[in-house]
């Protein structure tokens, strides 16, 4: 297998979940998202979880890790769409959940 680092990840188009105030972190709201379905996994630039994708020149794949439990992820957009500094994270049952349930499609970008 003949691999290497991009310089890409992944990230998920969310819709339909609920964000649920679970304290601070690095002095603003926290957030756990709960529920929802993916509709899509894009291949972006930055990924929110901060690991780029490996791709194997031989069978022209890409792998990576799409989400990663408990991790605090920076947002701009809080409870009911409203604009609002904040961070979210994903617990393991919830991507467990969103996990069994996406029957959505690959993009580049969002």
């Amino acid at each position: 297998m003949n691999t290497f680092e991009t310089q890409t990840g992944f990230s998920i188009e969310l819709i339909d979940n609920r964000l649920i105030l679970r304290g601070e972190y690095n002095n603003l709201p926290l957030y756990e998202s709960i529920g929802g379905t993916i509709t899509a996994i894009a291949i972006v630039k930055t990924p929110a979880v901060e690991i780029n994708s490996i791709a194997d020149e031989d069978t022209k794949m890409l792998y990576g890790v799409v989400m990663r439990p408990n991790l605090n992820i920076f947002r701009d957009t809080g409870r009911n769409g409203i604009k609002e500094n904040c961070y979210w994270y994903f617990s393991e049952h919830t991507i467990k959940k969103l996990h069994e349930n996406y029957n959505g499609k690959i993009k580049i970008g969002h």
